[in-house]
């Protein structure tokens, strides 16, 4: 039997590593998972504002709907920033706004409660609600005072699950198993002319 030597080792203690990694990686991702993504988002001009429509569709992993039935409240943020391109100069940053969407549940009444900028709404089923909390309806983003004319304009929008919001002992959960708490649909991009 020949010997091994210490290079042939070491390499195929690598190989064995990186093969138990990329399994246990593609079992995270088979796993039933939650996701936001950017169905649509439109900005109109209503008067003196320009408004934001459109919606997230928004996915809790099975992780995050328990913590919900639990009485954990979730919260969201909805974020837009706007800047304006210049053509010999960088782009003018114009605004950065959130706002905070709370989604909980009630098990005694077995309903869902949405509520954002003080208006609460109750819905009968998961799916319901989380359409709700992805709503983007007549958000009013920018101001026409703050519009040039003529220009071009880049809007980022993003939402995800602010895990700052949850109770302490969820907080370090989140931090150690990111791929079932923390749920972010990335800054999606869309342009304008004004």
């Amino acid at each position: 039997m020949p010997a091994c030597s210490r290079r042939d080792f070491l390499r195929t203690a690598g190989a064995v590593t990186a093969l138990l990694v990329a399994r246990v990686s593609h079992a995270e991702s088979r796993t039933p998972g939650g996701g936001i993504t950017l169905v649509q988002a439109e900005i109109s001009q209503k008067g003196e504002l320009f408004q934001l429509s459109g919606h997230f569709d928004a996915q809790l992993s099975s992780a995050l709907e328990n913590a919900l039935m639990r009485g954990v409240q979730l919260t969201f943020v909805q974020a837009f920033v706007a800047e304006r391109l210049r053509d010999f100069w960088i782009a003018e940053n114009l605004i950065d706004i959130e706002r905070s969407v709370r989604l909980s549940y009630n098990a005694l009444l077995r309903q869902y409660y949405v509520s954002l900028s003080g208006f609460s709404s109750t819905h009968d089923s998961l799916a319901a609600a989380l359409r709700e909390v992805g709503d983007l309806r007549d958000w009013s983003v920018l101001n026409v005072k703050q519009m040039k004319r003529k220009s071009d304009f880049k809007t980022y929008v993003r939402m995800y699950l602010d895990v700052a919001q949850l109770p302490k002992p969820l907080q370090v959960n989140a931090l150690a198993s990111s791929a079932r708490w923390q749920l972010d649909s990335g800054w999606q991009e869309r342009s304008f002319k004004y």
